[in-house]
């Protein structure tokens, strides 16, 4: 489903005040200049002793605005579950907006159910949580992911766990890619954790779930879009409808879309052969021929050297920058083409499960649970 959203409002579908005197609440100056100002309302050591999850609260007033605009952001499930294991549902939407409106409201912020629900959104992560089975453990997921080949515009390393393969992370200025090992994270402080806004509720989680054995292994996907720039251009090639209410994107057709896409686009996308069973090379070699009947001997030996560089150790992408400084871009994209012809001639039957067990959770798309776990 989604995990963080921004929404933003105008300044005067807000009405601010205060629940003991009438007062209007301090709003503490963040940054001025002769342009703009920025005031932020984060939630309070009082708020967080409540055992609720608040939301951060922004108004920027800029010189050539005839209004300031109020950003409100906020992880959804941490709104109903105190936590971001747990997944929403379509169904959950009128016990979010209750839920906002209450914490609003503790923070001195009156906002109707219809202009939270019409909200614009500058930011939305779409998320899933995976559950992984027959033995495998997010790290070992992770690291066979981490050999993918992404394009240059991505930034890709990893973030934080490179010992010990609980993440990686692919991002630019307007989007990012973020797999981590979910269960893992739970048990990290903020200042280590993927998930910098941890309450204590979710603190705790680890160990609870620890206490009732059922540490099972969950596999967490994040799409990160960061403004609304690249929400719209990518909701414009997937057929989504552009400039998105809140409504809109709490939508699971929507999030599975988008999952969809990153996962066929840039994690999949002709790359299958990599998350292939191991074999030998003449097995390889066996198998290449029998994929093409057609193949000459000196292109199937070709293809049994790429196919063996290609999986080994960080996978296509260091076996592209061992390459780089020996050819150049256009060089390498044939070699990554003849690739492509190997991942589309890989029996399905030859994939790891846990290819499938998530692809067949993308298609299912049903919420994670605890009770589920």
């Amino acid at each position: 489903m989604i995990d963080t959203v921004c929404l933003t409002l105008p300044y005067d579908s807000l009405v601010l005040f205060d629940e003991n005197n009438g007062a209007v609440p301090q709003w503490d100056l963040h940054s001025k200049t002769e342009s703009y100002s920025k005031h932020i309302r984060n939630p309070t050591k009082a708020d967080k002793k409540t055992g609720l999850y608040f939301p951060r609260l922004t108004i920027y007033t800029r010189r050539f605005e005839s209004q300031p605009s109020v950003k409100i952001e906020f992880s959804v499930p941490k709104l109903i579950f105190n936590n971001n294991l747990e997944e929403l549902s379509d169904k959950h939407f009128d016990e979010v907006i209750k839920a906002l409106q209450d914490r609003l409201l503790k923070m001195g912020v009156r906002v109707f159910k219809i202009n939270l629900e019409s909200a614009l959104i500058t930011t939305v992560h779409f998320s899933k949580n995976f559950t992984l089975n027959d033995g495998y453990t997010s790290s070992h997921v992770i690291s066979e992911l981490q050999k993918i080949d992404l394009r240059k515009s991505f930034d890709f390393s990893h973030a934080r766990y490179i010992n010990n393969g609980q993440s990686l992370c692919a991002h630019t200025r307007s989007h990012e890619l973020v797999i981590y090992d979910k269960i893992a994270d739970l048990a990290k402080t903020k200042k280590r954790a993927i998930d910098k806004d941890q309450t204590a509720s979710q603190l705790s989680l680890f160990d609870s779930l620890k206490g009732d054995n059922k540490l099972s292994e969950v596999l967490r996907i994040e799409i990160r879009l960061c403004n609304k720039q690249k929400i719209n251009s990518l909701f414009h090639k997937l057929n989504i409808k552009q400039n998105p209410t809140f409504h809109d994107v709490f939508n699971s057709e929507v999030s599975k879309t988008i999952v969809n896409y990153y996962w066929e686009s840039l994690i999949k996308a002709d790359q299958l052969a990599l998350f292939t069973i191991n074999q030998n090379a003449k097995d390889l070699l066996k198998e290449m021929c029998r994929g093409d009947p057609s193949i000459k001997p000196k292109q199937a030996i070709y293809q049994v050297g790429l196919m063996t560089l290609a999986k080994d150790g960080d996978g296509l992408r260091e076996l592209r920058s061992i390459l780089d400084s020996h050819t150049n871009d256009r060089n390498w994209y044939r070699v990554k083409n003849d690739f492509k012809k190997i991942s589309l001639n890989t029996s399905h039957k030859n994939i790891r499960s846990w290819v499938k067990n998530i692809e067949k959770q993308i298609k299912t798309y049903k919420p994670l649970t605890i009770k589920s776990i």
